[in-house]
């Protein structure tokens, strides 16, 4: 079963360039080349990392006064230059480091849910002993 995908998009996504030959179109062969095989998967990688990168700036910055897609840092700096310069190397730090990103903010998450956690066995532990002492 052969799928036609003509759309200039995947064209473009693709990377191949337009009035290639015959042999050479991604899109209508049924079995690519290996090459051709790597583009396709760097592409769909690339805007899957963009995607992501984007969810994480719309995550991060979810509980800002000024928006999603603004730190709330930016709020106390009255629109200077070097401010919005800031938030584009924040928006691009995030789109090129979120994996690192992400795993700091999971470590922090346990992090404080074990700590919270040990911190209510100690207290339940001290009532308990408590109450032994009482009785």
């Amino acid at each position: 079963m052969t799928v036609k995908l003509s759309s200039d998009f995947i064209e473009a996504l693709a990377l191949m360039p337009r009035g290639a030959g015959v042999n050479d179109d991604v899109l209508k062969s049924s079995s690519p080349s290996p090459r051709n095989t790597v583009k396709i998967v760097a592409a769909m990688w690339t805007c899957g990392w963009l995607v992501f990168g984007l969810i994480s700036i719309i995550c991060l910055n979810g509980r800002s006064k000024a928006g999603r897609w603004v730190p709330e840092w930016y709020l106390d700096y009255s629109s200077m230059r070097w401010a919005k310069l800031g938030v584009m190397g924040w928006w691009i730090c995030v789109l090129l480091f979120w994996p690192i990103i992400w795993l700091i903010v999971l470590f922090g998450v346990t992090g404080r849910a074990i700590k919270k956690r040990f911190a209510k066995w100690r207290e339940s532990k001290k009532e308990r002993e408590m109450a032994d002492v009482i009785v």
